[in-house]
């Protein structure tokens, strides 16, 4: 098991071996989204009001 656990170390220690601290690597991933967010193309849905389940008055005060 702890030959197993050196392997593991040593293939993730070589596979980040290339990282720069400087920031000077890879350039940071630009963000594309425009906000808002809209659907132009989507057509609207009409939405009605919701209706009681029930027909007696609910006391909330109690």
């Amino acid at each position: 098991m702890m030959i197993f656990g050196v392997v593991a170390l040593a293939v993730v220690g070589m596979g980040n071996g290339d990282v720069s601290a400087g920031g000077k690597g890879a350039p940071r991933p630009q963000s594309t989204v425009q906000y808002p967010i809209r659907f132009d193309d989507v057509p609207a849905m009409r939405v009605q009001k919701p209706q009681p389940t029930v027909s007696y008055p609910i006391r909330w005060e109690r």
